[in-house]
Order: C-alpha cells, then structure tokens, then sequence
C-alpha cells in the first residue's frame, strides 16, 4: 500500500488494518522465534571453532615471528662485527686471491639492503619469498667464497667463523618467516570465514531479540487493538481532530527550534 492509498483509509480501516496485522504476527511470532534461536544455536559454535583455529594459526604466526627477530638480531649484530673485520682484513692487506667481484659485491652490503626491504617496504607474500630466496643463495656462496680461502688465509679465521655463525643464523631466521608466511597464507581464508559467520550470527541474534520482543508486546498490542477495533477509539483520534480543527500538532518536527508560522494564530495580535 502507497502513501495516497494509507492516507485515504478511514480511522477505522486503518485500525482494522492494524489489528489484523498484529493478530496475524502473534501466530507467526512463535515460529520466527524458534528459527532464529535455532539458526543462532547452530552458528555460535560454528563461529567459536573458527574462532580457535584462526587465533591458534595467529598465535603460531606470533611465536615464528619472534624466533625469527631473535635469530636476525642475533645475525645483524654479527653483520655489524663481520663488516669491521673485513675492513680491517682489506686495510691489512690480509686477504689473498680475493675473487674480483668482491670488490663490486660485497655480502654485508646486499645483506643489509635485502634486510631493509623486509623490513620497510610493503612487500606481497611472493615479494617476500622471492627476497628470501635472493638471500639464502647470497649467503650459499659467500661460504663456498669463504671455505676456498680459508687455509690461504689464516688471518680470515675470526671472520669466517662469525660469517658461518651469521649465514646459518640469517638462515634460521628464513626458515622461520618462510613457515610464518605459510600460516598467514592459510589463516587469511579461515579469518574471512570467520567474520563472515559472526556478522551472521549477530544479524540472527537481532532478528531473535526482536522477535522476542514483539512477542511480549504481543497480547497487550493485541488487546488494544482489538478494543480500538470494535469501536473504542478513546483518544486516538483526539491529536487529528486538533488538527482538523485548526490546532498545532503535538509531533516533534525535525526543526522544531523553528516557529512553526509566521502567521498570528486566531486571537493573537498582528
């Protein structure tokens, strides 16, 4: 029904109307109450199980998280050692049959730039895996580098076994983001489902209480309305005969701090 044809309804059309329509919700009431309390009691655990497994997944990404950061601390402080070593190797003139690149490649360097990048940058999954990779392959063949001229290089023995200990802690520190990474990856999908589910059951459990509280409104709707319905209007009809008679309406407007007219009411003063 439009809004011409609800305006056009006598008073007590529009009271039948009512009646009918809340004799008729106090049948279906019962059942809608019943759906929902049972659409609610099948969700809340579905909700709750994949509540569990998405913080039991996020705890595991937590826990790879730090012993990832405590293995890169522990490996960028040998960095930070291993830097000062070579330095003073290449002042000393104590490194023999240097490989040419090294000048042009240097580990600590490419180390520290992947490292930044991890860091800093937002990177995808696949940005951070290619990284990873980039620097486990890096550090393969600084040891290869370093096993080849160790016995020419007696002097090289502090800073080869600090980059060993630094190229198997940077490593360690990779297994660790690569199986965070892989959680992540399987936690997304269940976190989707998760909020998908609980918005469910929170739209289920309004639609519950609401029907709950149509349900105890219901017998004294009905009652009322049934009274107005048979003829007993009471004061229903009191604010539009007001109106009708020229008065002021008792409903809030939206500007009510606005006059309601510039024109003098009957009586009053020009």
């Amino acid at each position: 029904m439009d809004i011409p044809d609800l305006l056009a309804l006598k008073p007590e059309e529009l009271v039948a109307a009512i009646f009918e329509r809340r004799r008729v919700l106090a049948e279906i009431l019962p059942d809608i109450e019943s759906n929902m309390a049972e659409d609610a009691d099948i969700l809340a655990p579905e909700v709750e199980k994949l509540r569990l497994a998405r913080d039991a997944e996020s705890n595991r990404v937590a826990e790879l998280k730090k012993q990832r950061n405590d293995a890169q601390k522990e490996a960028r402080d040998l960095l930070e050692k291993t830097r000062a070593l070579r330095t003073g190797l290449e002042e000393k003139k104590g490194l023999k049959n240097l490989d040419p690149k090294w000048a042009k490649e240097k580990l600590e360097e490419k180390l520290l730039e992947i490292e930044k990048k991890i860091e800093q940058e937002a990177l995808t999954l696949a940005d951070e895996r290619r990284l990873l990779a980039e620097r486990k392959e890096l550090l393969k063949k600084n040891r290869d580098w370093l096993e080849k001229r160790r016995e020419d290089n007696p002097e090289m023995a502090d800073y080869v076994d600090s980059t060993k200990k630094m190229s198997d802690l940077f490593a360690q520190a990779d297994k660790f983001h690569q199986e965070m990474l892989t959680y992540v990856e399987n936690n997304e999908p269940i976190h989707a489902e998760f909020v998908q589910k609980r918005n469910e059951l929170r739209n289920t459990m309004r639609q519950l209480e609401r029907a709950r509280s149509l349900l105890k409104q219901s017998e004294s709707a009905i009652s009322f309305w049934e009274s107005a319905n048979q003829g007993e209007l009471g004061s229903l009809l009191d604010a539009a005969n007001r109106v009708e008679a020229g008065g002021r309406s008792t409903i809030r407007r939206r500007n009510a701090d606005l006059p309601l007219s510039t024109k003098p009411e009957e009586g009053e003063e020009e």
